[in-house]
């Protein structure tokens, strides 16, 4: 089935058909939620994860003005070398996604080919 929508899709493109059978039209929707659903997933653990950087950053500040003789590097070095590419992943991720879910067609033709 999922051959028979590829190659409906294709001829659609290749202006065969005038419009989508319902079998590709299902696909391109089916794909399309995925990816706002991978959209979504990406965004919420990215806005979480920079919730968290955030309160560690306040508390650590909080924690220096008590004690400013205590080495806090390891903390600081898991938060840079950690938090933050694992920021620009689930940012970039996200961005992604939303460019799948608003372009299916498009994202369809590159993952036939690919």
């Amino acid at each position: 089935m999922k051959h028979e929508a590829e190659q409906q899709l294709l001829k659609t493109l290749n202006g065969q058909l005038s419009e989508l059978p319902s079998v590709a039209k299902t696909m391109i929707q089916q794909y399309q939620m995925s990816a706002i659903v991978l959209s979504i997933i990406c965004g919420v653990l990215f806005l979480a994860l920079t919730g968290l950087l955030a309160w560690g950053a306040i508390e650590l500040i909080k924690k220096y003005k008590e004690d400013p003789y205590v080495d806090y590097e390891g903390i600081l070095m898991l938060g840079c070398f950690v938090g933050i590419p694992l920021e620009a992943v689930l940012f970039i991720g996200t961005i992604i996604n939303i460019i799948h879910a608003c372009a299916p067609i498009a994202s369809l033709v590159s993952n036939l080919f690919s």
